[in-house]
């Protein structure tokens, strides 16, 4: 089988879970958290028969879990990684605010059988955001455990509003969180730049300049994200749909991967084309053709646009 042309894979990220225990106003998932039905996490075999076939065809060189709170689910996490480590994937990453139980017993167990599934880069996100719903001591406890389980490197991750440098009480508080770790001696990443987008739009909006259909930018341009003709980097979702730019482009618990990563054509997505083709203008008029009237208040991006094209919100 021929595979798309469109699609050079090295990294697959894994949306572990929707559910989680914070309730964060920076968070991009929104709303989207703790649906009432579906799949509640990844299903284990097939993430890693997924990963397996990736590995295969892609040179993939990265795997990453993330949520909601992964950890809610450790042993499908677990599963995933311990796959990546026998296809020889190098970098196999977490994302976790840390908080999945207050049993001393549980976390340092939780910890260790990250460490055993092979789990080398792990990020801890705390910071103003995380502790407003999510108490501190417990994420310290994790931390210790998995510095003293061995993971080989681990990293505070911060969220910063607007960015560090910015002078605002939320990064003035997360300041003050991250030297809660200072005795553990754990490095801290560059963090995240919250971009407005989900949670973001309703609650930290008057920290950034108005949305503005003048400087949405053009497909591939916003962080994060890579145009849809030029895909390393895929998302699985615990529904099994990968997603390519936050659209689905098949399902792995309905067919193939191979099949799904052979058959991949942006240009057969109506939304993807005109944001490739013709940026915020073509797509105002799909948006016009589908009877769809966008709220460019909350449009900060041409994703914010393309999504809102086809009648889809965070």
């Amino acid at each position: 089988m021929k595979i798309s042309p469109y699609l050079h894979i090295h990294r697959i990220e894994f949306m572990t879970t929707y559910f989680c225990p914070g309730r964060c106003k920076h968070c991009s998932v929104g709303g989207r958290l703790h649906p009432k039905e579906g799949d509640i996490h990844v299903r284990a075999k097939e993430a890693a028969d997924a990963v397996k076939t990736l590995s295969r065809i892609f040179p993939v060189s990265s795997v990453m879990t993330f949520g909601g709170e992964p950890l809610l689910f450790p042993e499908t996490v677990c599963a995933i990684h311990q796959t990546a480590a026998s296809c020889g994937i190098p970098a196999r990453q977490i994302i976790t605010n840390g908080y999945f139980s207050k049993e001393e017993e549980r976390i340092q167990e939780v910890a260790q059988s990250l460490k055993n599934s092979g789990v080398n880069n792990l990020l801890l996100s705390v910071d103003a955001f995380h502790q407003e719903t999510i108490p501190l001591d417990p994420v310290i406890a994790f931390a210790k455990s998995a510095k003293e389980a061995g993971i080989p490197k681990i990293q505070l991750h911060p969220a910063w509003l607007v960015n560090r440098l910015h002078k605002n009480p939320y990064n003035e508080k997360t300041e003050r969180i991250l030297n809660a770790f200072r005795g553990l001696e754990i490095p801290v990443s560059n963090g995240n730049d919250i971009f407005p987008a989900g949670n973001a739009i309703e609650y930290l909006a008057a920290y950034y300049p108005p949305a503005d259909l003048d400087s949405l930018g053009s497909c591939g341009e916003v962080p994060y994200t890579e145009a849809p003709t030029k895909v390393t980097s895929i998302s699985i979702e615990p529904n099994g749909d990968i997603t390519v730019c936050g659209f689905p482009i098949g399902n792995i618990y309905r067919e193939s991967i191979e099949a799904i990563v052979c058959r991949y054509n942006p240009f057969h997505n109506k939304c993807m084309a005109a944001a490739v083709t013709g940026g915020v203008p073509a797509l105002r008029e799909l948006a016009k053709e589908n009877g769809v009237e966008p709220d460019f208040s909350r449009c900060y991006s041409i994703c914010d646009l393309c999504r809102a094209a086809v009648g889809f919100q965070n």
